[in-house]
């Protein structure tokens, strides 16, 4: 089998996720930027011949992007909540081959410009719509400049900014993104060749300028001087140079600034990578890292905290905080890890139910006693649970099969199989490896079972009675699991973010979700959060009914899309994708 290689990656917005192009195997893997666990695996379409040159998220980070092509090009996008394909876009020009190009989305991410060099023709810069794939208009600009290479192209407010150069300027264009009007100059700073003339004569010809990265915000440029090979970085509000290191040879295509500015990373000749930290009077030193393969590609995140380093079939990350130890390092392509859990909670709040995704162990515990109650082999993949009264539910691809709890005060550790079954039904499905998640009403009247099939940019859930087990509703939307409130009388559908739609249940056809005032605050509480007032704040502290502070959750526990989050009024479950079994915490005495 061919191995997998890495050959783009990109760091989300919000820091979270990291992004990896596997053109051989045609995926998208999204990671966690933490563990470097694989959290999705987007796949191309057929109709595409992948070349991805770039991948960018959307500047929510709710969808990513992957670019490329070579005389065809292609946009691929995909919404992360459902892993399927929103749009793509595709265009051919005749007779012209492109040397290189970029991609940028406008801040609201609606629109995408993408830049192309072509041979022998200008640079043109093209806009198009994300959802539709419509290319509304395109720019080009002068050959009397040359623009500067692929990542000196970026979002400021609602236009596109880039720089272009030669031996008399530097200057810094902008063009609209809902305009279709000539690119403007915004500031003309002093020529490149210029500045680093005074410290490497010389240095820069025509060719060795595709050595220069233009980073934006701080208006600084990174250069690989031509034929030497050595590294510098100048800043233009001060005229400044901040760094000078001739003493090894650098890497001119890989090269990386945090978006602060505060860090640069280069690559060393062989597998090594330099990088530097922001000081008073420049940039000086401040770790080498040696990685796994031999041309290793630097990418800083945005916040700076940490850096990856991918080439080959691998990637590694460090933190910046000092450590030449890599925190974790990881092979694309691997089997992805099977500890994906689904966790339910009795009503009463005595039992806590969970299974591996695919293990098909299902693990009863006693909350009060913290004493394993009762494992089941339910012999089949686990798509959703349910303990109800004196039976523990289990719901699979195709069928749901209920277990009686044995009864006696003492009951501790006792084992079940499928024979030891109070019932099963057919639920009429057929077998998807797109289905999300599913649930059990707590009355055990109704079924739910929600998934995802091709590239359709909704999700279906079917609904099913116990007694005639037939389909009795579906609804399209985005939602991740379906969740019964304790009444069993509505259905909430549930993203991933924790926002929920109701649906009320007894209906023979179609519905679309209920928006009514009391979704905002429904009397019996929403499924997912706690009863007694807990919540878990975006800097990851749990707050108590009072609004102060109990827990501060690890950096392993931070991710929503590494970990589920499960409440029982004082029961908070976490279900970490790396570990064998959940934690529960207990948040009161």
């Amino acid at each position: 089998m061919r191995p997998s290689e890495i050959k783009s990656a990109a760091w989300s917005p919000c820091d979270r996720f990291i992004a990896i192009a596997l053109p051989h195997a045609r995926t998208i893997e999204v990671l966690d930027s933490v563990t470097l666990q694989r959290l999705q695996t987007l796949t191309f379409p057929q109709e595409i011949s992948t070349d991805p040159r770039s991948l960018i998220f959307s500047p929510d980070s709710r969808v990513l992007t992957s670019f490329g092509g070579h005389e065809g090009l292609f946009a691929v996008t995909w919404d992360l909540q459902t892993g399927g394909v929103a749009s793509v876009i595709r265009w051919r020009e005749k007779g012209k081959s492109i040397l290189n190009s970029s991609i940028a989305y406008s801040a609201n991410g609606k629109a995408v410009g993408i830049r192309c060099r072509y041979y022998h023709h200008d640079d043109v810069i093209h806009i198009f719509e994300v959802s539709s794939g419509v290319r509304t208009h395109s720019h080009s600009v002068s050959s009397t400049y040359r623009i500067s290479c692929t990542s000196d192209f970026w979002t400021h407010g609602e236009s596109l900014r880039f720089v272009t150069y030669d031996k008399t300027a530097t200057t810094i264009w902008e063009v609209g993104f809902t305009s279709d009007v000539t690119p403007t100059v915004v500031k003309t700073l002093p020529p490149v060749v210029d500045n680093f003339e005074k410290v490497s004569p010389g240095c820069l010809t025509d060719n060795g300028q595709e050595g220069v990265h233009f980073h934006p915000a701080p208006y600084r440029f990174a250069v690989v001087f031509h034929g030497r090979n050595d590294v510098g970085v100048w800043d233009f509000r001060t005229s400044k140079l901040l760094l000078h290191c001739a003493d090894t040879r650098f890497h001119r295509g890989s090269m990386s600034f945090s978006s602060d500015g505060r860090f640069f990373a280069c690559r060393a000749s062989g597998s090594e990578v330099h990088l530097w930290r922001e000081s008073p009077t420049g940039y000086t030193l401040h770790n080498i890292l040696a990685c796994i393969t031999e041309y290793p590609h630097p990418l800083l995140s945005p916040n700076g905290e940490s850096i990856v380093a991918f080439g080959g079939p691998a990637i590694r990350s460090w933190s910046t905080k000092g450590s030449t130890t890599p925190s974790f390092s990881v092979s694309a392509g691997t089997p992805p890890r099977t500890e994906d859990f689904v966790l339910e909670f009795s009503p009463d709040g005595m039992l806590a139910v969970f299974a591996m995704l695919r293990d098909g162990t299902v693990t009863v515990l006693d909350l009060k006693s913290g004493v394993l109650q009762l494992t089941i082999d339910a012999s089949m993949e686990v798509h959703g649970l349910g303990a109800i009264g004196n039976a523990i539910t289990v719901i699979g691809f195709e069928k749901a099969v209920t277990w009686n709890l044995p009864t006696g005060d003492c009951v501790t550790d006792a084992k079940m199989t499928l024979e030891d079954s109070a019932w099963a039904i057919n639920l009429g499905v057929p077998p998807s490896k797109s289905k999300i998640g599913a649930s059990i009403s707590p009355n055990s009247c109704h079924i739910a079972i929600l998934g995802s099939r091709y590239y359709i940019d909704r999700a279906h859930l079917y609904i099913h009675d116990r007694s005639v087990v037939v389909p009795v509703l579906w609804i399209s939307g985005k939602a991740w699991k379906p969740w019964f409130a304790l009444s069993g009388c509505n259905l909430w559908l549930v993203d991933n973010d924790g926002e929920g739609k109701m649906v009320e249940i007894g209906c023979k056809r179609q519905v679309e979700p209920n928006c009514g005032a009391d979704i905002e605050y429904p009397p019996e509480g929403y499924p997912w959060a706690s009863s007694h007032g807990y919540q878990v704040t975006n800097d990851w502290w749990i707050l108590g009914p009072d609004g102060k502070r109990v827990l501060m959750l690890p950096p392993p526990w931070q991710s929503p899309k590494a970990i589920l989050r499960v409440w029982k009024g004082k029961f908070l479950a976490l279900l970490h994708c790396g570990l064998s079994e959940p934690v529960i915490l207990e948040l009161e005495p």
